[in-house]
């Protein structure tokens, strides 16, 4: 989902990564530079899924022009919000009740065809596609923190509008009624800037939200998560399937892609894992890679400061263990990466995978949005005509499907030179996977179906071949 009628600019906030928003008219969106010193100090991984959402319900109140036109009602803007959360819940296929027609107080269509066809091409225009399941409660999260911070700046923005702008008190303290009177008012101010101007209609717009609708924002009516259905263990672990894994290099449009899918099936670390890495990290000579921790603990203690932020959920080791023969490949495409794609970062980061793009080239990309580098992978995958699964032809298998492919691998395949049967233990496959705990482990590995399967032959072989006659057959089979 991409940035229509705001911009969204890397920044930085005593040091650490942040961010800021761009009007059309080149003035910073001061509410959505409020927010982003707010979350500050939260995690790296945090900061950016929250800068992302909220940078996109502004887009998109700009969009419907809730923000940057007229002053609009706060009924407006809580229906456009509800709009919001039915367009994340349903993209494209949006479709309002039949009694929608009746509470609306947009004034936008004056019928629920016209509405919908409204909403839909809005969509369209922003690229909004229905959210996972899994993504309703950091985006619900994003938006309620955002819009609590915009109750509190509305009280700024009074005061501002009062000490700076010498507006009447008495029309201050109506605007906690109607604000129109009070906007209508800032915006013939001569005593205030362009961007006090806006950062006072904003907040004035946006602060009043959580204390009108008396709640927070929900999951759309329909949507809220059920008691989750066991799935069956043959859909629960869906390895990549390695025999495609050339096609899906060949589909691949650079070597920076080519190098970190390479070290995502060569070692099973997490992607989240291998964008933090930095040139130090990895030996070239003796052909390893170190994960290391940001929290100061085994090899990853020395790390600066700026970088405990970093998203990392832990391994029990830092070195990493590189099958082949996707270990040779992904030192081969590091060189040609490192070659022909790299370039010196003008903030002097060290990180590993960087954005190609000229307007970012040299910035980390780890800052990337999860979706973007989901949809670079499933993309290759398309171009490349990778099928499913046999359970699941249709699944289109993601960047996380190489590690369970490490683990399946290193379960059951892996040879062990003067054991008879392939595989390591689940201990060892633990170690190599980072986990602290076995039961994490298990989700990635498991022994092959088709092992039981070759168990249940033998089985049906040996009963056959015990005896000359079928009297040495079960009773069951034999009357039969």
């Amino acid at each position: 989902m991409g940035l229509r009628n705001v911009r969204r600019l890397k920044t930085s906030t005593n040091g650490k990564a942040s961010w800021c928003l761009l009007d059309s008219n080149q003035l910073p969106i001061t509410v959505f530079d409020e927010f982003c010193r707010k979350i500050a100090d939260d995690a790296y991984a945090t900061k950016l899924r929250y800068a992302v959402v909220v940078s996109r319900f502004i887009d998109y109140l700009y969009e419907v022009e809730i923000l940057g036109k007229r002053a609009v009602t706060r009924s407006a803007v809580n229906q456009a919000i509800d709009y919001y959360l039915l367009l994340l819940a349903h993209g494209e296929n949006i479709s309002l009740g039949a009694g929608a027609i009746a509470s609306d107080l947009t004034g936008v269509a004056s019928d629920l065809h016209l509405r919908e066809k409204s909403l839909k091409q809005v969509a369209r225009r922003l690229g909004i596609r229905p959210l996972m399941s899994s993504s309703w409660s950091n985006t619900l999260a994003a938006l309620n923190r955002f819009l609590r911070l915009c109750s509190m700046l509305e009280n700024e923005a009074r005061e501002i509008a009062l000490i700076r702008g010498g507006l009447d008190r008495v029309l201050i303290e109506a605007s906690s009624v109607d604000y129109t009177p009070l906007l209508e008012a800032v915006e013939g101010s001569l005593k205030l800037s362009r961007i006090e101007i806006q950062y006072i209609k904003q907040a004035s717009m946006l602060g009043g939200v959580i204390r009108f609708r008396s709640t927070d924002l929900e999951r759309p009516k329909g949507l809220a998560a059920g008691r989750k259905r066991k799935k069956q263990s043959d859909l629960a672990v869906l390895e990549f399937p390695m025999l495609h894994f050339e096609k899906l290099l060949q589909a691949t449009i650079s070597w920076r892609d080519k190098t970190l899918w390479t070290l995502l099936a060569a070692s099973g670390i997490r992607r989240s894992e291998a964008l933090n890495l930095e040139w130090e990290h990895i030996d070239i000579e003796e052909e390893m890679v170190y994960v290391l921790d940001p929290e100061f603990t085994r090899y990853g203690r020395d790390l600066p400061e700026q970088e405990r932020s970093s998203r990392f959920k832990g391994r029990v080791v830092s070195w990493t263990y590189l099958r082949q023969p996707y270990r040779s490949w992904f030192f081969e495409f590091l060189l040609r990466y490192r070659q022909h794609e790299y370039v010196l970062p003008k903030d002097g980061n060290n990180f590993v995978f960087q954005y190609l793009y000229v307007r970012y080239a040299g910035s980390p990309l780890r800052e990337a949005a999860d979706s973007s580098l989901n949809e670079a992978f499933t993309s290759a995958v398309k171009r490349a005509g990778i099928p499913g699964p046999p359970v699941a032809p249709k699944h289109v298998w993601t960047a996380h499907s190489l590690r369970h492919a490490y683990g399946m691998y290193m379960l059951n395949d892996f040879v062990v030179p003067g054991q008879d049967v392939p595989g390591l233990t689940e201990a060892e496959v633990q170690l190599l996977m980072g986990h602290e705990d076995i039961n994490s482990t298990r989700k990635y590995a498991r022994r092959r179906e088709s092992r039981l399967k070759e168990r249940l032959i033998m089985n049906d072989r040996a009963m056959l071949s015990s005896s000359g006659s079928i009297s040495g057959l079960p009773p069951a089979i034999s009357s039969r």
